[in-house]
């Protein structure tokens, strides 16, 4: 395993990348790692507020907000904002009485996150810029957790783990436009690029739903048989990635068929338990943050063939790519 895991590393210098920065949550301790894409290196790792599960990019790609989620003796109440440029905290904002965010979107062109505040369960509209929570919509489920956005930005879906219910939300007026039946445990959420289909992964049933957006019916279900913790679009919607957290692998679905065409085994890596999945921009590079090995492993979407490990921070988690380089 240690050759393996050598010989990738040192493809780190030859192995071209799409954007410039990467960045990633580590949710163990408190900090976020900035890695330039195109040598491997890890060329900052700032400390954050404790906790930070998930990130979300400016649309410029110069900031990057950071979530402070919860732990053991401690309930977050604040978002940090960073400059990817010089990888520093440059804004603390403070969403008090709203409890423990966790995830998060930008909200399109405008200036405004959406995020999901777990132990109020409810869901709020932040300005980034004013550093004030301007909007707010209350699911009463519990576990609201994880969200993902129309390709409009109009329309949030919110996944609760503790209710087993999918929150369909108008993101203009933060109003709640009906609550859904999941199965149990749905978690990992996300929209197709054509908007016409949400996939939610549930973790304790072990499957994936598929529902029409238009009216939130069921269309199908795959029995993936494990814990698909994350639920992924490419960007061109043919495939979706699959983050299997105890088995180690990221496993890809064709949108179309629902069938299974390609398994990556990230254990031969090092990299254990993925919790997060990004694809690059022009979808040829799929990212999964590994929280049990400190690592981010990139994979090539040609050959679904793992190209390269980079070293992040205890407990990598979410994931978020810049076209904006870190100055050194």
């Amino acid at each position: 395993m240690r050759i393996l895991l050598a010989a990738l590393l040192s493809t780190c210098l030859s192995t071209a990348a799409v954007a410039d920065t990467l960045i990633v949550a580590n949710k163990f301790e408190g900090t976020v790692s900035f890695i330039d894409l195109v040598s491997g290196e890890e060329v900052a790792r700032p400390e954050t507020g404790a906790s930070p599960h998930e990130v979300a990019l400016s649309p410029d790609g110069t900031r990057v907000v950071v979530v402070s989620y919860l732990e053991d003796g401690y309930i977050g109440r604040e978002l940090n904002v960073f400059d990817v440029a010089t990888a520093t905290l440059i804004d603390t904002i403070d969403i008090d009485p709203h409890l423990a965010p966790h995830g998060i979107a930008w909200l399109g062109d405008s200036d405004a996150v959406i995020v999901t505040t777990e132990e109020t369960r409810d869901v709020i509209r932040v300005d980034v810029g004013e550093a004030e929570v301007t909007g707010a919509a209350v699911t009463d489920q519990i576990g609201s957790h994880l969200l993902a956005l129309s390709p409009d930005y109009a329309t949030a879906y919110v996944t609760s783990r503790g209710s087993n219910t999918i929150s369909v939300i108008e993101t203009g007026p933060m109003t709640i436009q009906q609550t859904v039946e999941a199965d149990d445990g749905p978690e990992g959420v996300f929209v197709s690029p054509d908007g016409a289909e949400l996939w939610v992964g549930n973790n304790r049933s072990e499957n994936v739903l598929i529902f029409d957006t238009v009216d939130m019916s069921r269309v199908d279900t795959i029995e993936v048989g494990f814990l698909p913790i994350r639920v992924r679009f490419s960007p061109d919607g043919e495939v979706v990635a699959i983050a299997d957290i105890r088995g180690d692998r990221i496993v890809v679905i064709d949108a179309d068929s629902r069938q299974q065409i390609a398994e990556v085994d990230l254990e031969p890596a090092g990299a254990i338990a993925p919790a997060s999945l990004l694809f690059a921009p022009d979808g040829s590079m799929l990212y999964a943050g590994v929280q049990e090995a400190a690592r981010v492993v990139e994979i090539d979407t040609a050959t679904w063939t793992i190209s390269r490990v980079f070293e992040a921070g205890l407990g990598a988690d979410g994931l978020e790519i810049s076209p904006v380089a870190v100055q050194r």
